[in-house]
């Protein structure tokens, strides 16, 4: 079965890495552990 590629908008991904216990959050866990998480090259320096 094909993983579901996701693109989350980047205020949802920085609250999902700063709140724990969030629904952020729990966008942020789905994504990264049952899907296929795609972002520009932008959004990933920003957050690394």
């Amino acid at each position: 079965m094909t993983k579901l590629r996701l693109v989350i908008d980047t205020n949802i991904l920085i609250s999902g890495l700063m709140s724990v216990n969030s629904l952020p959050q729990q966008v942020f866990d789905y994504a990264t552990s049952q899907a296929i998480l795609l972002m520009s090259d932008e959004v990933q320096f920003k957050i690394t």
